[in-house]
């Protein structure tokens, strides 16, 4: 272990709304449900039969059967039904839960390279989101209303929301900004969980070797991921109630066997456990599985239209080792650096969520691979107006066009910022024709359904715009400012520009794990939120492969942010569980 690093249960690398959401949950308030009334018939029925008002001790998975929606994760859809019920029909409801201050506050800390919101501080200030102002929201705070008739958000408005909402709640003291995580350690490969095992393995192994191989009969069909069961108070149980004239399986009574053999015939991945009725004697070793005789099952949750809100209680805690243990043996060790001053800073932890979002790398073409990028050429759009502005400054006016390099609705705010400023615009893209505006409403979203007709015809009746359909850019010289277009026919055109954006979408920048991580669904490709996202438990978001490593937000595949709760409710409820702060079977 690292003496000179900062101990942190849980290290949260991203501060934009996915991190500040597993923040708030992390730091006690969690989800809570206020009614079981739900428009959706078979949600209303699943939601009928939960037992505790609180959301992260269900079964996740089955509530979120069948659900559907703009989104891969179950959790997700869950999370967006309960908070927007059917938004995308256009109804306003009311959400059906609310967050309450009644979990367990977990230490932990959230890395930002900037002030909490991440990117949308980066976004250009102007631009209005695709989503519902409404929908930007986080859960505790709405959103303000806009101050335009404009039902969706300016950008600058969503960034300083975020900026507040970590304020309103209290969630500064977890935030450390302006701060970049440049590596990430795994301290072994081996699990705390697989360690403890071992030992209690080579604590066994000082009894005679038949009794072991009587406990590991005895007991491993019961519960076949081994997790669950206390190997030393297991092997007590066996040597009370052994006897040398005994088989290996007669102290279980045959009932029990009976009725375990049928369970694991239909489902051997759900752990078995023999009903406590059925022991003859139990001895539980406190110091290792705790005693769970006092424990009691909360009260049947109420099925009615309305809860009492007042009638608030703690979520159950185990009497078991949880976070509060003095074991703080790290999982993870992770290096920062301070963006302004230079500083660095060790954390470690046992574990880590990824919540870095997707906008840090932008895409790039393949001719500008191979060495520094022109000073007059941009990946985003708050650069292009920046020196758009700076060049009409200097010179008093624009003559030659802007290149624009893309087809999505990036590319569509750039060509809208430069034709506002009287520039030309010469538009480049690989399609025949714009299909981004599939999904957009007309009424909703006029200005990119204008670029759509702008791309379709060509620019022959709009000024100051010219396209380049089933075109490439196959050639630059940097020092004449011109670029090669090489349509899908081979035939070339050069033409002479002020500046060029190549917005081609962007991917999240994970440079700082180690190489052969292979996080995502095709390991061999780059992370992409949209084609290659990590490859994530879809209930837990616990990353394939990688135990206590966890993916929210983008980086697991939502990219709205009314899908984005629900990722971290998946996360945190899995570290509850983890922890055994609450009971899994609730």
């Amino acid at each position: 272990m690292d003496t000179n690093a900062i101990y942190k249960e849980v290290v949260v690398i991203g501060n934009g709304p996915s991190g500040i959401i597993v923040s708030l949950m992390l730091s006690g308030k969690l989800p809570y449900f206020i009614t079981s009334e739900h428009p959706d018939e078979m949600l209303n029925a699943r939601l009928k039969s939960l037992t505790s008002p609180c959301l992260i001790s269900q079964n996740l998975e089955f509530l979120a059967q069948g659900l559907e929606g703009r989104c891969n994760n179950p959790i997700s859809l869950l999370m967006d039904a309960l908070l927007h019920p059917y938004a995308d029909l256009g109804i306003d409801l009311e959400p059906l839960i609310e967050f309450r201050q009644t979990g367990k506050e977990i230490d932990h800390v959230v890395l930002g390279r900037g002030p909490p919101g991440g990117s949308w501080h980066r976004i250009d200030p102007d631009v209005l989101t695709l989503s519902l102002g409404s929908w930007m929201a986080l859960p505790g705070l709405p959103f303000p209303s806009c101050t335009t008739n404009e039902k969706r958000a300016y950008s600058r408005d969503v960034a300083t929301y975020y900026e507040n909402y970590v304020r309103h709640m209290g969630l500064d003291k977890y935030f450390i900004n302006d701060t970049l995580a440049t590596s990430v350690i795994s301290c072994s490969d081996r699990t705390v969980s697989e360690e403890l095992l071992l030992k209690k393995k080579n604590w066994i192994k000082r009894f005679d070797r038949n009794v072991v191989d009587r406990v590991k009969d005895y007991f491993e069909p019961v519960n076949e991921d081994g997790n669950n069961n206390c190997f030393i108070s297991n092997a007590l149980n066996c040597l009370l109630s052994s006897s040398s004239k005994r088989t290996r399986l007669s102290k279980r009574p045959k009932t029990a066997h009976d009725n375990i053999a049928k369970k694991l015939n239909q489902n051997k991945s759900e752990p078995i456990f023999v009903p406590k009725h059925e022991r003859k004697r139990s001895i539980s070793c406190c110091c290792c599985c705790g005693d769970t005789e006092n424990y009691k099952n909360p009260k049947t949750f109420p099925h009615s239209q309305s809860l009492d809100a007042s009638s608030t209680k703690p979520v159950p805690f185990y009497n078991k080792i949880n976070c509060d243990s003095n074991d703080k043996t790290p999982n993870w060790i992770i290096q920062t650096t301070n963006a302004e001053s230079g500083e660095t800073t060790k954390y470690s932890c046992k574990y880590l969520v990824l919540a870095c979002g997707t906008y840090d790398s932008p895409n790039r073409l393949e001719i500008f691979k191979s060495g520094p990028d022109p000073d007059w050429l941009v990946h985003d759009l708050r650069s292009l107006e920046s020196k758009l502005d700076n060049k009409a400054i200097e010179d008093g006016s624009i003559i030659d066009p802007v290149l624009i390099v893309g087809a999505g609705l990036s590319a569509a705010d750039a060509i809208m910022a430069v034709r506002s400023r009287n520039v030309p615009v010469i538009h480049v893209f690989r399609r025949k024709s714009a299909e981004f505006t599939r999904q957009l409403p007309e009424n909703m979203y006029p200005e990119y359904h204008k670029v759509r007709q702008m791309m379709n015809d060509g620019g022959s009746t709009y000024p100051l715009y010219k396209a380049y359909s089933e075109h490439s850019l196959t050639g630059f010289d940097a020092k004449s400012q011109t670029i090669k277009l090489t349509s899908s026919s081979g035939e070339d055109v050069k033409v002479k520009v002020s500046f060029a954006a190549v917005l081609i979408g962007s991917r999240p920048s994970l440079s700082f794990l180690p190489n052969n991580m292979n996080l995502g669904i095709f390991p061999d490709r780059d992370i992409d939120s949209k084609t290659n996202p990590v490859d994530v438990n879809p209930i837990t978001h616990e990353v394939m492969g990688h135990e206590g490593l966890f993916a929210v937000g983008p980086l697991a595949g939502d990219n709205f942010v009314r899908y984005i709760p629900g990722g971290a409710v998946a996360a945190v409820a899995e570290l509850y569980k983890k922890w055994n702060l609450i009971d899994a079977q609730q």
